[in-house]
């Protein structure tokens, strides 16, 4: 665990300010810079998100990760988005991959028996073969563990007012107890990722009217 001992160090240490019973996004280098507590905040949720990512993180690492800077938070629900270094080897051996896989599952849930988890699928951007076949796999082996699970290829356009409005309406309508823990995890991560897919649309955007060289 060397190279990620300042990720650990920082998030022990901002689990310190952290409230308990939260939802946690535990995925890799492609998540760890999204924002979600303020995403959280901008559309008014009233429960915490928090990012405890790694770089470069392997499935077959993320119970020893998840023990040091996710356990203590004792969440209420995790997001994984786990498996983009893991596809040469996915490749090699998909069985292991999803022994793995289906064992890091089973950890988290001895730590909390009423915990929900969504099971979040890889991007693909390149149309890979390997990667839809490690989220096909991902789809079964959530389906099989009764875990949600959530297709980032089709987010939603990102609109935080809209989720303001939906929400207040809940408010007051008298809602506000069941929407405390319980709001679908695919809605949460839908928030997450579209969020992130419009952030990336302003990049790319940004980028071709720079002047290329040439």
């Amino acid at each position: 665990m060397n190279s990620f001992s300042n990720e650990v160090k920082n998030y022990k240490a901002m689990n310190h300010l952290a409230a308990k019973g939260s939802v946690v996004l535990f995925g890799g280098n492609s998540d760890k810079n999204i924002p979600v507590l303020e995403i959280a905040e901008s559309c008014e949720l009233n429960f915490k998100i928090y990012n405890r990512s790694f770089s470069r993180l392997s499935v077959s690492d993320a119970a020893d990760y998840f023990d040091e800077c996710i356990q203590p938070l004792e969440p209420e629900s995790v997001l994984l988005h786990i498996g983009a270094s893991d596809v040469e080897s996915f490749r090699t051996n998909p069985g292991l991959f999803d022994q793995t896989y289906l064992a890091l599952i089973s950890h988290i849930k001895q730590t909390n028996k009423k915990i929900r988890i969504a099971v979040l699928s890889i991007a693909n951007p390149g149309k890979s073969e390997v990667i839809a076949d490690m989220n096909r796999h991902l789809n079964a082996i959530a389906d099989s563990e009764r875990c949600d699970f959530y297709d980032t290829s089709r987010v939603k356009v990102w609109n935080p007012e809209a989720t303001r409005q939906v929400n207040s309406f809940l408010y007051t309508q008298g809602f506000v107890e069941p929407l405390k823990i319980k709001k679908p995890l695919r809605d949460v991560a839908g928030l997450i990722y579209s969020y992130a897919s419009a952030m990336q649309e302003s990049v790319d955007e940004e980028y071709e009217r720079m002047p290329q060289v040439g």
